[in-house]
């Protein structure tokens, strides 16, 4: 079994213009770069929820952290709004199924806690989160890429655009 995997990117042309980048338009381009990877990562676990467990799939998002971000690092989270789809981690992780299930009119499954199993069984996972990150891993990286070659030259444009001539 390998003991994990290697990828090699030319990244020169999308840093090359870093050192002239600072403070707040070094965050810009991080968060640019960090949406395009995100956003690879975010569909890859859409396009891996299993199709009958309805609403997940929409429920999946990319969101900024702004508690886990500083002006070195910025951190963004791929995960699925609770509210919208409260069982994503039953089919993430798995679980025990104590009680009846059952599906209604509308195809929306219920449990009936009236009915206990005699014996609880295991529903096992169907993981969406976990297997994105593995495959979707070169094509965020070079979407991360691809974002910072279009996005740099704008920032260094509005950075070291020159005076006004009316006020020279």
């Amino acid at each position: 079994m390998a003991d994990g995997f290697n990828a090699k990117a030319d990244a020169s042309s999308a840093l090359a213009g870093l050192n002239q980048l600072t403070g707040p338009l070094a965050t810009r381009l991080a968060r640019s770069m960090a949406v395009a990877s995100g956003s690879e990562y975010r569909d890859e676990a859409k396009r891996l929820v299993p199709v009958a467990e309805g609403l997940l799939q929409s429920a999946i998002y990319l969101a900024y952290k702004d508690d886990r971000s500083n002006k070195d690092n910025v951190t963004y989270s791929i995960t699925w709004n609770a509210r919208k789809a409260p069982h994503g981690h039953l089919i993430e992780f798995g679980h025990w199924q104590n009680y009846a299930v059952f599906k209604d009119e509308k195809g929306a499954w219920h449990t009936n806690k009236n009915i206990p199993l005699a014996v609880p069984v295991w529903v096992p996972a169907k993981p969406f989160l976990r297997p994105a990150f593995d495959m979707a891993g070169a094509r965020a990286q070079q979407a991360a890429l691809a974002r910072g070659r279009e996005r740099l030259p704008e920032l260094l444009r509005e950075a070291y655009q020159p005076p006004d001539e009316d006020f020279v």
